[in-house]
């Protein structure tokens, strides 16, 4: 985990801290969104969804060209999903190897 580095920004001249984490959270429906949490000191608080999709479209209808940004978008997504999906496999075949482990010796025959 990153060490805390303190305020993200400043609200307002008088310096009301403001910290902002960002996390991917897939619901029950298999949506994907990006949740935006805002802490603000002596406020509740608040967490924003925003679907995936709506990211992308808003990346879509203003590239106004700029294919190069697109395509280092696109690669650096595809680098995210494949760091995503080998530790999904190691943790996937680490399960398996200690299931393995533990069904070795109860063989019912």
């Amino acid at each position: 985990m990153a060490d805390d580095l303190g305020q993200d920004a400043v609200l307002f001249d008088e310096g009301l801290p403001l910290f902002i984490d960002h996390d991917l959270e897939v619901a029950d429906t298999g949506m994907l969104y990006v949740k935006t949490t805002l802490k603000v000191t002596g406020f509740d608080e608040l967490n924003i969804l925003k679907p995936l999709y709506e990211v992308t479209d808003f990346i879509l209808d203003n590239c106004e060209g700029e294919y190069h940004e697109l395509f280092a978008i696109a690669s650096e997504l595809t680098r995210e999903a494949d760091k995503l999906r080998d530790l999904a496999q190691r943790i996937e075949d680490s399960t398996e190897n200690v299931s393995d482990l533990f069904d070795a010796g109860n063989d019912a025959t």
